[in-house]
């Protein structure tokens, strides 16, 4: 365990990925930790409750998995697994859901400290206010229609550039920009100051154990 965790902090996705392809497994936990907040987000960047969401992280870290070895690298894995995420939620979108059912609207409260945060905790005055405004911005978010609130997520959330935002959503670069623009303008303005893009739609560590024992299971069971 201590030799994964000193990988995840100093190997590159493309080390880590090479010795998965050698066959080593075990290495895929640093992939599925490296990138559950991200997955996460998107999930409910689409409307999907915190439920629905870990079972396409799921979902999406097996298929990254079973095609680990023709991935090809025309692009970051980042952006690879992110993508096969939304083909994921569209799909659950498009098939999952009856059409008199709704995704639930709970949103993840717990204090605990976001998965692979690299930031400072604020004090606890400061993260109160945060945490309020945080809430009343993914309200509003959800508020917005699905093609800007994607951009906006993929942009200001994940920090994915431009050219990455396009190829993941399979739209041009100018598209992306009109999107993210128009999600801009559709939120309320004096809101922007007070969020904190990172905090939104936390995954936080509590939840990332069960994430990957899930997984690992789901591996163990393609290999017999």
């Amino acid at each position: 365990m201590q030799h994964l965790i000193q990988h995840n902090s100093i190997a590159t996705d493309r080390e880590v990925i090479e010795k998965i392809v050698a066959g080593e497994a075990a290495f895929f936990e640093i992939l599925i930790r490296r990138y559950n907040s991200v997955l996460y987000k998107i999930a409910r960047g689409y409307g999907f409750n915190h439920q629905d969401a870990q079972d396409l992280m799921q979902e999406t870290h097996i298929a990254a998995y079973q095609n680990l070895k023709q991935f090809a690298w025309k692009a970051s894995y980042k952006t690879w697994i992110s993508k096969i995420m939304m083909h994921k939620c569209l799909y659950k979108i498009n098939h999952g859901y009856q059409k008199n059912e709704q995704p639930s609207d709970d949103r993840i409260t717990e204090t605990g400290k976001p998965l692979m945060s690299h930031g400072v905790m604020p004090d606890p005055e400061q993260a109160s206010v945060n945490k309020e405004f945080t809430g009343v911005l993914e309200a509003a978010l959800q508020k917005l229609p699905l093609i800007y609130r994607t951009a906006f997520v993929l942009r200001e959330i994940e920090g994915f550039n431009v050219q990455e935002t396009a190829e993941i959503l399979n739209i041009t670069q100018v598209n992306v920009k009109v999107r993210l623009n128009r999600a801009k303008t559709l939120l309320q303005k004096e809101l922007e100051q007070y969020y904190h893009a990172g905090n939104l739609f936390e995954f936080n560590l509590v939840y990332c154990d069960g994430i990957v024992h899930s997984v690992y299971e789901q591996i163990a069971r393609l290999h017999t």
